[in-house]
């Protein structure tokens, strides 16, 4: 594992790594390519299984941000690579917080119920009305569900506004590396008043400080 500049995590923990989503914007394909001495295979899914047992060598809980260069429920991904982690996770001895983030929350399987420990979210940007997520995510049976509105790269249907009640967390970060799409303040304030609405914790990426300065909210789940 390592150590993450992601504000919203401590670890980063990579069993899978490569993806094949492409999205214009990942950061991870760039990394890949920049280093290929540690990505032999490029961004091609990879599982690296001697990995497995990594956070049980932390012995402090921390927040560990599983598979963060990956989706471990994406289609591709082959069940026992998915099945792997997850029973590391539930079998893990040291009570980390994991969380999961996918692009196919329709793909997790429905009977499965992930312990209070395990945060399991989706990613939103508003591209290819990949909205329809939040629907998905609020029928896994997990204590946190969360949205990760990152890269936010446009305004949300009014209806997908009003389907933000059942989600315990919010992450809201720009588009980094890249002058395509400009952050539009009402794309971030709708989703804003939806949350306060529902009561619910939101995190805003470092990245929205010069736009937002003090205003930053930089919430976690309320969790017992």
């Amino acid at each position: 594992m390592n150590r993450t500049k992601i504000e919203w995590t401590d670890f980063s923990w990579n069993p899978i790594v490569g993806c094949k989503h492409g999205c214009w914007y990942c950061y991870a394909r760039k990394m890949c390519q920049r280093f290929p001495k540690i990505f032999p295979n490029g961004f091609e899914p990879t599982f690296h299984p001697e990995r497995l047992d990594e956070p049980e060598e932390y012995k402090k809980p921390s927040k560990i941000f599983v598979c963060s260069i990956s989706d471990l429920f994406a289609p591709w991904t082959p069940g026992e690579w998915c099945n792997a982690v997850l029973k590391k996770i539930v079998e893990c001895p040291v009570k980390h917080t994991f969380q999961l983030l996918t692009k196919n929350p329709e793909l997790i399987p429905g009977d499965f119920h992930f312990p209070d420990n395990v945060w399991v979210g989706t990613t939103v940007t508003n591209e290819n009305d990949d909205w329809i997520n939040i629907g998905f995510i609020k029928k896994v049976r997990a204590k946190v569900r969360f949205i990760s509105f990152e890269p936010l790269l446009g305004s949300l249907p009014t209806y997908a506004y009003t389907c933000l009640d059942g989600i315990q967390w919010i992450i809201i970060g720009k588009l980094t590396g890249s002058r395509k799409v400009k952050l539009n303040l009402e794309w971030v304030g709708r989703i804003l008043d939806e949350a306060e609405a529902h009561h619910t914790p939101v995190f805003l990426k470092n990245n929205l400080k010069p736009i937002l300065g003090d205003s930053l909210r930089q919430e976690f789940p309320k969790v017992c």
